[in-house]
C-alpha cells in the first residue's frame, strides 16, 4: 500500500544520531548485520509487476547493503547527507546504517524502507541495533537479540471487531478542504533537510503551558502550523486550511503491539473551514476541539483502511496506482511527530547520543510533511524534500515561525 504513493515520497524513513565519542566500526556493522538478518522483510526486495506485487526474501547480500562507513571533520553533517538517500524498494536490504566519524565524535544515519515500518518501529529498531551493539561487547555474539517477525499484516488491527464496526469504517476520511504549499518554484531542485531545533528548556516551558491549557504539545504544534501557513500571504487568515496529522494505530491490535515489523500509521485529518484566526490561542482552541472529538471515537484514524486493504488485494497494479494519484494528491500539507524518545536506550558501549532527529518521507512537490521528534526533551522540527533554495528559505521561516510561535504561547501569562 505505501508503495502505490511512491511517485510522491520516497518511501524511506531516516534517522540522525550524534555520539559524543567514537563507535566500533566493526561491531556496529555486525550489530546492524544481526538486525537485518534477524527479520526477513529487512533483508528482501519489492518486486513490484504490472498486475501484482510481492516480497522477495534475499538469501545472499552484502555488508555495503546495509552499511557503511566513513572519516570525516564534520560526523554530523556527513551523516544529515547519507540520511537523504532513500531506500529502493527492490535493495537488497531494507534498512542501511551509515557511520560518519572523526577523531571525537561519530554520527549515525539510519535509514529504513516506509514500505516496512513507520516511526514507530523505526524507533524500535533504532534500540535493537544499539541492543545488539552492546550484546557483542559483552558477549561476542548476538544469541539474545530478539526482534518482532510475526505478521505484518494492518487486518490485525480490525479483524477482531464486530462486522457492524468494521463497516462503519467504510468511509473517506479527508476534510475535503486541501492546502496548497506555496513552494518559490516550480521546478523539483534537489533533496535537502531542512531543520529548526527547540531547546529541552524550551520544550519544558510549552509542554507546561500545553498542559495549563488543557493541550498536548501535539496540539500546540499543529496550531503552531496552522498559525504559520495563514501568516504567509500567499495563503492568509480567510481561507480554508487543512493540515494531516499522523497517529499511531497499534492500540488497536490485540495486545497494543504489532506482530511484526509495519507500517501503522493513521491519518488524522483537520481542517480550519472558516480559515485561521489572528490570535493563537483562538487557533488552539479550535485544533484542541477537533482533536478531542477525533481522540475520543472509537477507531478513531482507521476510517477507509478496509478499503484501501481491499482494493489492494483485488485490484491490479497499474489502476492502483492511477487511484492511489488521485487520493494522495489530495493530500498537501502534513505533520507527523514521534514524541519524546529517551536517549538511554539508545547508547552504545556506555556512549549516549547527545542529540538526534527523525525525518519522514523525503516528499515531492507540491506535497510538504513537518516531522517532529524529542531526544531527551530537545525536539527537531525539519522538512525533508526535493526543493530549490528558494524553497527551502521558505520552508525555514515556516519553521522559525511555528518556534517562536510556540515560544511566545509558553511565555504568555494566563
Amino acid at each position: 500500500m505505501q508503495y502505490l504513493a511512491h511517485a510522491f515520497n520516497d518511501n524511506t524513513i531516516r534517522f540522525v544520531l550524534r555520539y559524543p565519542g567514537r563507535l566500533e566500526e566493526e561491531i556496529l556493522a555486525r550489530a546492524v548485520q544481526a538486525v537485518v538478518s534477524s527479520v526477513d522483510v529487512l533483508h528482501a526486495s519489492f518486486v513490484a509487476g504490472h498486475t501484482t506485487a510481492y516480497w522477495r526474501v534475499n538469501a545472499q547480500y552484502a555488508q555495503a547493503d546495509y552499511f557503511t562507513a566513513l572519516e570525516t571533520e564534520q560526523p554530523t553533517d556527513a551523516a544529515v547527507t547519507a540520511a537523504l538517500a532513500g531506500i529502493a524498494p527492490d535493495s537488497k536490504t531494507q534498512m542501511h546504517c551509515t557511520l560518519a566519524q572523526s577523531s571525537s565524535e561519530a554520527a549515525l544515519a539510519v535509514r529504513i524502507s516506509h514500505l516496512c515500518v513507520d516511526g514507530g518501529d523505526g524507533k524500535y529498531l533504532l534500540e535493537k541495533i544499539c541492543e545488539a551493539y552492546n550484546l557483542l561487547l559483552r558477549d561476542g555474539h548476538t544469541q539474545a537479540l530478539q526482534v518482532k517477525n510475526g505478521s505484518r499484516a494492518a487486518e490485525q488491527m480490525y479483524e477482531h471487531l464486530h462486522s457492524h464496526e468494521v463497516r462503519s469504517l467504510l468511509k473517506n476520511p479527508m476534510t475535503g478542504v486541501k492546502t496548497i504549499y506555496p513552494f518559490a518554484d516550480a521546478e523539483a531542485g534537489e533533496k535537502r533537510l531542512v531543520g529548526c531545533r527547540i531547546e529541552r528548556e524550551e520544550m519544558q516551558r510549552i509542554r507546561a503551558r500545553a498542559k495549563e491549557r488543557k493541550a498536548t504539545f501535539n496540539d500546540a504544534l499543529l496550531a503552531a502550523c496552522y498559525q504559520a501557513l495563514a501568516d504567509r500571504e500567499e495563503i492568509g487568515h480567510q481561507q480554508p486550511v487543512s493540515v494531516m496529522s499522523m497517529m499511531d494505530l497499534r492500540r488497536y491490535c490485540p495486545q497494543g503491539e504489532s506482530e511484526g515489523l509495519c507500517n501503522m500509521a493513521g491519518s488524522m485529518p483537520t481542517a480550519l473551514r472558516d480559515g485561521v484566526p489572528e490570535q493563537f490561542d483562538d487557533t488552539l482552541s479550535l485544533v484542541c476541539a477537533q482533536t478531542k472529538r477525533f481522540k475520543e471515537e472509537p477507531l478513531a484514524g482507521m476510517e477507509g483502511l478496509p478499503l484501501l486493504h481491499g482494493a489492494a488485494r483485488t485490484l491490479p497494479l497499474g489502476l492502483l496506482l492511477r487511484v492511489a494519484g488521485r487520493v494522495y494528491a489530495n493530500m498537501s500539507v502534513g505533520i507527523t511527530n514521534l514524541g519524546n524518545i529517551a536517549c538511554a536506550p539508545l547508547q552504545m558501549g556506555g556512549i549516549t547520543p547527545e542529540e538526534g532527529l527523525f525525518g519522514g518521507p523525503l516528499k515531492r512537490k507540491p506535497n510538504m510533511q513537518i516531522s517532529a521528534a524529542s531526544f531527551d526533551g530537545q525536539c527537531i522540527l525539519c522538512v525533508v524534500g526535493e526543493y530549490t533554495q528558494r524553497d527551502a528559505d521558505m520552508l525555514q521561516e515556516t519553521l522559525e515561525k511555528m518556534k517562536k510561535i510556540l515560544l511566545d504561547f509558553a511565555e504568555a501569562t494566563t
